[in-house]
């Protein structure tokens, strides 16, 4: 029978212990969802769980082995997944290796470059990949398998026709692809939850802030399952797992509120007793009246995540965010009313005044502390990407980005990638960062906190 192996790599270096990076790898499950097990024998390396040296893999990587697909961010994914590339190349040369996801769709053409890319996969790979496995078993030309950046044996790049990403909804279910991951691995106790696990409903994002990829790769497109789907969805991970809680890793749950609406109406007809989150908007969520949060709760909606960004107003009429700060301490003022938990993410560092738009933003979030201790925030610093809008900007303001695909592997969230951000006030902002819970505390940044001056 014929092979794939997928490989999701770790997202930081040192041991991944933190709940914040341990969601199911979406990326490769939806993808191996799509195709029949009666034809291909499919297998998912997680590196965040498991060694890529590990004798099973490579016992199981034989001559059956179609291609190889890798699907990374911007972040040590690559670093790692580069290491998992080699062990293939070395394992047999012959095996296409195909790259995709965040990282690869936004940058094909320097990704391709590297010696360990043969196919570049460009946005959603449901539709695109069956075909592209199709012609390589079958020693087809690539040319017609739209979204591909690829080399030929001569070492020439070719690009095909890029189609508009398909409708979520026509894909095949990523229950398909349950089968080939340890699920218990990514059920975790969580914001009072005994057993949580992380689901997709929709993709995509109408809005269209400058500093958000998100953006540039669905081109400000939505689209969902319906809410029947989603509630069989819940209930099948209620039934089969005995999850006690569903986070949904929308980019935005709450665009269609009737969807919602429907979907928590199930959730209660079919009387599952279990806790649900979602992502929403500041201006949206506040729009909310009570009593369409009220029934949302009686489904068990409990927490939900929104991106504020900053607590500079000039800052976030610059990243074309719609909302201004009284309306964040309105939206806690709404959760805590309604006793749902606010999950609040900030960006420190964009350009303009990156001193100024600190200090605002941290006096913004002890405001929403002090109207809701338990808010919960966590605390980033800007990183332009390239098909964003600010991309631009960050040239303009001296930054130089990497060359290379594996000159990315450092280029994460809790780093100083930006020219503009002195070493002072990154030490400033690195400390609230961990004391935030974004990243884990070192033993001096937890003195320092206490009261310490030792860092």
């Amino acid at each position: 029978m014929k092979k794939i192996l997928f490989y999701y790599p770790k997202i930081v270096e040192n041991e991944d212990s933190s709940s914040l990076y341990r969601g199911l790898p979406f990326s490769v499950m939806a993808l191996a969802a799509q195709f029949n097990p009666t034809e291909y024998e499919i297998k998912i390396v997680d590196g965040r769980l498991e060694d890529k040296n590990t004798f099973s893999i490579w016992k199981w990587f034989d001559d059956d082995v179609v291609c190889v697909g890798i699907s990374t961010m911007t972040s040590y994914q690559i670093k790692d997944g580069l290491e998992f590339a080699r062990l293939v190349r070395d394992s047999n040369s012959k095996v296409p290796i195909l790259w995709g996801g965040w990282h690869p769709s936004l940058m094909p053409d320097q990704t391709i470059k590297d010696d360990l890319v043969d196919i570049v996969c460009i946005g959603q790979g449901e539709i695109t990949l069956p075909r592209l496995v199709e012609s390589i078993s079958s020693n087809l030309s690539l040319e017609d398998v739209p979204n591909l950046v690829y080399k030929r044996k001569n070492g020439e790049i070719v690009h095909t026709k890029i189609e508009p990403l398909k409708v979520f909804s026509h894909t095949k279910p990523i229950e398909r692809a349950y089968s080939y991951v340890d699920m218990e691995s990514y059920i975790q106790p969580l914001w009072g939850n005994k057993r949580v696990i992380g689901y997709e409903s929709s993709r995509g994002c109408p809005w269209s802030c400058s500093f958000c990829s998100i953006g540039s790769v669905y081109k400000g497109r939505w689209s969902s399952l319906g809410a029947r789907n989603v509630a069989d969805s819940v209930e099948l991970l209620k039934n089969r797992y005995e999850v006690d809680a569903i986070h949904f890793f929308d980019n935005n749950f709450f665009v269609n509120r009737d969807r919602v609406l429907e979907f928590s109406s199930q959730i209660r007809e079919r009387e599952l007793n279990i806790h649900w989150d979602g992502t929403s908007v500041v201006e949206q969520f506040i729009k909310f009246p009570n009593d369409y949060i009220e029934e949302l709760k009686k489904s068990g909606f409990f927490r939900v995540i929104v991106g504020v960004e900053s607590g500079d107003e000039e800052v976030l009429k610059r990243i074309k965010k719609r909302h201004n700060p009284a309306q964040v301490l309105e939206l806690v003022e709404k959760c805590k009313q309604n006793n749902i938990m606010a999950s609040l993410s900030f960006m420190v560092g964009f350009p303009w005044n990156p001193e100024k738009d600190f200090y605002e933003t941290i006096g913004l979030i002890e405001k929403i502390k002090k109207i809701d201790p338990n808010t919960e925030i966590l605390l980033f610093i800007f990183s332009p990407y390239l098909g964003t809008q600010l991309f631009g900007t960050a040239v303009e303001y001296g930054m130089e980005f990497p060359k290379s695909l594996e000159g990315w592997a450092n280029y994460t969230y809790d780093k100083l990638n930006v020219p503009w951000i002195s070493q002072k006030l990154f030490h400033k902002i690195d400390r609230y960062i961990s004391f935030f819970g974004t990243k884990k505390m070192t033993s001096s940044v937890t003195e320092f906190l206490k009261g310490s001056n030792k860092i």
